[in-house]
């Protein structure tokens, strides 16, 4: 199973059981054996490093982190699901038009696998993605001019959005095969002649808060492969989350250190809109 997959599975059988209060009647409702149920669950757990319910005689109790990812999960596969049936109650001619904003730097390893278990679900869904940095992927959700949105971590200051994390990542410098570079140096990050994207994408300011610092990169850029092929052909070092495909980094003929030492991001989130009518609604012509 894909890592997208993965994630969507144990969020969904997270609710489930939240819903139904009890492994049985959720493994029942969703159709498959109660011990492969729960370990979806206590993978999730896991993952996410605290206890989602108390278990007990009676059934399963949500503690509070999992009231509470119950409370932002919910509303978004909801979203989804209700968008999906309206277009499947219009019969197989009449297809589901879902608009994602998406950050660039999700497009290598996270956007196909995440899009191919939407179609495997959904076949009649039509896509339409758009790119953009985190802060126009909120507004072009907030406005209505995408259904879904996933992002880096983006502080939101508005109710009128639902947000859930689904994985975590690290960062990763990305130079050229030609040159060494020593652990000393790596822990003066700030120092180093650095490729970032523009302080209003999520990666830059997340880097920017580790750091605790304000950078001023060699150079900045936008562009996920442009910042792969600079680095390349120059001796700065472009520093980006960790997940960006082989086949790009090989062509391109770097390498990649992972920061084992900074903490990983929220990497991928998920967003929607809490207001129902700004929900995809738009359909095939």
């Amino acid at each position: 199973m894909t890592s997208s997959a993965s994630h969507d599975t144990q969020l969904r059988m997270f609710v489930a059981v939240a819903k139904s209060h009890s492994l049985r009647a959720a493994a029942d409702a969703v159709g498959i054996t109660q011990p492969a149920l729960s370990r979806h669950v206590q993978s999730l757990e896991l993952k996410l490093g605290h206890a989602l319910f108390r278990r007990h005689g009676r059934g399963m109790q949500l503690t509070s982190d999992g009231e509470a990812l119950f409370r932002t999960v919910e509303p978004l596969l909801d979203a989804l699901d209700e968008s999906v049936s309206h277009a499947a109650a219009h019969g197989p001619g009449w297809g589901l038009s879902l608009r994602i904003a998406t950050v660039q730097t999700l497009i290598g390893h996270f956007i196909p696998n995440f899009s191919k278990e939407l179609l495997r679900i959904y076949p009649q869904t039509r896509l339409s993605l758009q790119c953009d940095s985190s802060s126009h992927v909120v507004e072009m959700v907030l406005r209505g001019m995408a259904d879904l949105g996933l992002t880096y971590s983006t502080d939101l200051s508005t109710t009128d959005l639902q947000s859930v994390d689904l994985h975590e990542e690290r960062l990763a410098l990305y130079h050229s095969a030609n040159m060494d570079i020593s652990r000393e140096a790596m822990s003066r990050l700030s120092e180093l002649k650095l490729i970032l994207p523009p302080r209003h994408f999520g990666v830059r300011r997340y880097v920017e808060r580790v750091l605790g610092c304000a950078i001023q990169p060699s150079i900045e850029c936008d562009s996920l492969e442009l910042s792969l092929r600079m680095a390349s052909v120059s001796r700065a070092i472009a520093l980006l989350p960790e997940h960006v495909p082989d086949d790009l980094i090989a062509s391109c003929d770097l390498k990649r250190i992972i920061l084992a030492d900074i903490p990983p991001s929220a990497a991928c989130r998920l967003l929607a809109s809490s207001k129902p009518e700004t929900r995809g609604t738009g359909h095939g012509d």
